[in-house]
């Protein structure tokens, strides 16, 4: 009898990846709109090809396995608006190096006063980037917590000297019933318990249920992501040229509106 292939084993290995972290780091929006893109494709082409009845409808193993992907969809759109999101902070640290009134002692006296506590790097997860070209924005963003929470995000960025919140309230509202529902697709099986709903206001009254998407889900989320990456990079690229001064060199200008570029393989989304 063959040996039982290890779980590992399944992973293959592919050419460089257009989500790639490397990818993330050098334009965190058009990274994460490329993942969006194709997570939308993926499920349009389910609804192209799964079978249907004779008067158009979905059959009922068709609407099960949408029902199902539609929720992996969105488990992996918010996997990556996090990395998208932690990509962000760690470009800007990287570059406030050119903020002429860039202060380090309030960058860490901020964090420590509005972001959940100090920033701890643990030993560890230094020793596992030894020898790898780690910036030290990456060091720090991935050492912080609550990127789960779209108003603590908001003050992750105002610790460089934003002053604006890069998520609009309505944004962060939306945002706050996109990460739930992540939550509970994750660590409830797909079902929204009664005290996660009591969480946020606008899942009141839809506990103890389980999650069920209409199939237009997916198209909308993808549409309101864009939306979102659009507004939060205009805030940060006005923000972070205001924080270079008068006087910043061309190409620190044109690195920075690199980074901060928005592009979509479906610029019409934007």
């Amino acid at each position: 009898m063959a040996a039982e292939k290890k779980l590992e084993k399944y992973l293959v290995e592919a050419e460089a990846h257009a989500t790639s972290l490397d990818a993330y780091a050098a334009n965190p929006a058009g990274t994460f709109l490329i993942y969006v893109c194709d997570a939308y494709d993926a499920f349009h082409h389910c609804e192209n090809k799964f079978t249907k009845k004779k008067d158009g409808h979905f059959n009922k193993d068709s609407e099960s396995s949408l029902r199902h992907i539609s929720c992996a969809v969105l488990s992996a759109l918010m996997g990556h608006f996090e990395t998208y999101q932690k990509s962000l902070l760690s470009g800007l640290i990287d570059r406030s190096a050119h903020f002429p009134d860039f202060d380090s002692g309030a960058f860490v006296k901020h964090f420590g006063k509005h972001c959940g506590g100090d920033i701890n790097i643990e030993v560890g997860r230094l020793l596992a980037l030894r020898g790898a070209k780690t910036q030290i924005g990456y060091v720090i963003s991935d050492a912080l917590h609550g990127w789960h929470d779209p108003s603590r995000v908001n003050a992750f960025f105002k610790g460089l000297g934003v002053k604006k919140d890069a998520f609009t309230s309505t944004q962060v509202s939306d945002l706050r019933v996109l990460w739930q529902l992540r939550h509970s697709i994750v660590h409830t099986g797909a079902w929204l318990s009664l005290p996660d709903s009591q969480k946020v206001s606008r899942l009141h009254g839809r506990g103890n249920k389980p999650i069920i998407f209409e199939h237009a889900f997916v198209n909308a989320v993808c549409r309101k992501l864009h939306k979102i990456v659009k507004h939060v990079n205009g805030v940060l690229l006005a923000e972070s040229q205001v924080l270079l001064g008068a006087n910043a060199d061309q190409g620190v200008i044109t690195d920075l509106e690199n980074f901060l570029n928005v592009t979509s393989p479906k610029n019409v989304w934007l």
